[in-house]
């Protein structure tokens, strides 16, 4: 049990998103459902949970769908990335699929050129409901390591460069 007045290092998710923070306690109830006072958070910081860091980035993409594994090449939609990494994107488009939706995506990334990749429907949101506009996360499923890893450094490149600018 800690003790009024200590320290103590917190975490919360808000909206999907996990926060650190550092806080102390000021008082403890245990009536019907426990509940610790604390003091304003303070140290507040982003805790990035996933497997691979992610860039905003508006990059031209297009998508197709897979249906029975066969590619529907007759139907090509385009869009552009909210967001990328190693690991998947988010995508904003203007029609939404259901999670589980098999895509076959082309990337064109700068320095890099284009990659295709096959990727899965894991996150859908719609940001204003009043608007059809989706922001739609995949996760890649068969990226080849050399893809990733050139991925991986174009991110790292833009992150330092937008740093030297003093843009993130």
């Amino acid at each position: 049990m800690l003790p009024a007045g200590d320290m103590f290092l917190g975490r919360v998710v808000v909206a999907e998103i996990m926060h650190e923070f550092t806080s102390s306690l000021i008082s403890r109830q245990i009536e019907s459902l426990p509940v610790w006072i604390i003091a304003t958070p303070y140290n507040l910081k982003k805790i990035q949970q996933r497997e691979f860091v992610r860039l905003n980035a508006s990059l031209p993409v297009q998508i197709v769908e897979i249906i029975n594994q066969e590619i529907a090449e007759d139907v090509v939609i385009t869009a552009v990335t909210k967001d990328f990494s190693g690991g998947g994107m988010q995508l904003v488009l203007t029609q939404s699929w259901s999670i589980g939706t098999k895509l076959l995506v082309t990337i064109h990334y700068p320095d890099i050129g284009s990659i295709n990749q096959k990727s899965e429907v894991v996150r859908v949101q719609q940001p204003q409901s009043d608007r059809k506009i989706y922001w739609v996360g995949i996760k890649f499923l068969e990226m080849n390591e050399r893809d990733r890893s050139s991925i991986t450094k174009l991110i790292f490149k833009t992150q330092l460069e937008l740093r030297r600018k003093g843009l993130e």
